[in-house]
């Protein structure tokens, strides 16, 4: 059967009401296995460690957690622009800073009592030092808008990402292209739903949420990272795993 993993992007005290609508949402279409993609000092602005109540909340759902970046916020880069506006936080950093924003990320995690060993970079946007980063501080894997990479056995599997975006006439062609996408990557073995905060500001989107997660139950196998890599799991016996190839 085919598989899929879904994952609340940008977790946060920031998003407190729409994590809460997000969480409202799984519940309605009976969907308990999931990932959260923790920002712990968000923007700079919104510490982590600075609401307990949120903390035992992310706690007490007993979901997978995964490290997303420091701040999420990043360098505004031309290259960047399809993806997004400032908060690819990797995207053109050195090894120092590279490794004091993930070393940062995973020690505060830590400090909280939240266990991760999985990263995703903000906007799914890496450099060319990430990967010998995140190995050397013990994480298992990597996630980028194409592939999961496993740090343990330096192979990739393929896995595309659904996703709205949230930048003005993108938010409105993407409500457009989303139910294509689906349909375009319905062959994938492993496919990502990648549910943002900001979604939940917007009815047309939830609504096109619910939907494509209720047929997604039907149609794959919901896990997480740290199954799918598992090396006494499902990764070794993969068709999808292919060479490493470059950042994405």
């Amino acid at each position: 059967m085919k598989l899929a993993i879904v994952e609340l992007h940008d977790v946060s005290p920031y998003y407190r009401v729409e994590f809460l609508s997000a969480l409202e949402l799984l519940e309605d279409v009976e969907l308990n296995r999931f990932s959260l993609l923790v920002v712990p000092y968000f923007w700079e602005y919104a510490p982590l460690r600075g609401d307990g109540n949120f903390l035992n909340l992310i706690k007490n759902l007993g979901a997978e957690l995964v490290l997303h970046g420091y701040t999420h916020k990043g360098k505004k880069r031309l290259q960047d622009l399809l993806w997004t506006d400032g908060e690819g936080e990797f995207g053109g950093l050195d090894l120092i800073e590279t490794y004091e924003r993930v070393r940062s990320g995973l020690e505060l995690m830590e400090y909280l009592g939240l266990k991760t060993t999985i990263f995703v970079p903000p906007a799914w946007i890496g450099n060319p030092y990430l990967e010998d980063v995140l190995y050397s501080l013990g994480f298992e894997g990597v996630a980028y808008r194409w592939h999961i990479k496993d740090l343990g056995n330096e192979k990739s599997i393929s896995s595309p990402v659904l996703s709205f975006s949230s930048r003005n006439l993108l938010s409105w062609l993407s409500l457009k292209a989303l139910p294509s996408m689906q349909r375009l990557y319905k062959d994938h073995q492993v496919l990502r739903l990648a549910l943002h905060m900001t979604d939940f500001r917007d009815e047309r989107k939830v609504r096109l949420w619910k939907e494509i997660l209720s047929n997604i139950k039907k149609e794959r196998r919901l896990i997480s990272y740290g199954e799918l890599l598992s090396k006494s799991g499902l990764a070794p016996s993969f068709k999808g795993f292919q060479p490493a190839g470059g950042l994405v």
